[in-house]
């Protein structure tokens, strides 16, 4: 059996010293059954920086593209939340999924540990010719203050770099 196998929502990682240098490096994934589940994020983050080989059903070595076509293949929006997860784990922050928030991702500052640290934000992503309707806009900021935490919204451009608007409350 590879050290990694592809499914239709996640990566695997099946050997138990390579999971937890992953995990320990930079609190990629979640321990699932005793096997590391790293997000398609997560996996092509480490694939780039040649951290992590990943493998397809059938034992075959998915190059970068083709781990890209898998991805969006199977979740919307990949690459638009690649762009927002690598900038955003270059600079150092640990990111992890926000979908119970309606949110893309929950970022912790630099060196925190998610499940010992409580998340700074809820990261929202979108493409620069998006809109966002004001009820919408609203319901977002009343779901991250209630459970204190900021609104991040990290927009994408045309070349792929993003641009990071952090949304406050204001006591009048």
């Amino acid at each position: 059996m590879e050290k990694t196998t592809v499914t239709n929502d996640k990566v695997i990682v099946f050997d138990p010293r390579l999971s937890s240098k992953i995990f320990n490096k930079g609190y990629f994934g979640s321990f699932q059954d005793g096997k590391l589940e790293l997000s398609f994020e997560e996996a092509l983050y480490l694939n780039e920086k040649k951290e992590l080989a990943v493998f397809d059903r059938k034992g075959k070595k998915l190059g970068r593209q083709a781990l890209i076509n898998v991805a969006e293949k199977n979740q919307k929006r990949f690459w638009v939340r690649y762009c927002v997860f690598r900038s955003m784990r270059a600079a150092g922050f640990v990111l992890k999924t926000a979908f119970k928030y309606g949110g893309d991702f929950r970022v912790y500052n630099k060196g925190e540990h998610p499940g010992k640290a409580h998340a700074a934000w809820i990261l929202y992503v979108a493409t620069e010719h998006e809109s966002i309707k004001f009820l919408t806009f609203s319901a977002v900021n009343r779901v991250a203050h209630s459970v204190k935490k900021k609104v991040l919204f990290g927009v994408v451009d045309d070349e792929d770099s993003v641009t990071y608007y952090e949304i406050n409350w204001v006591k009048i």
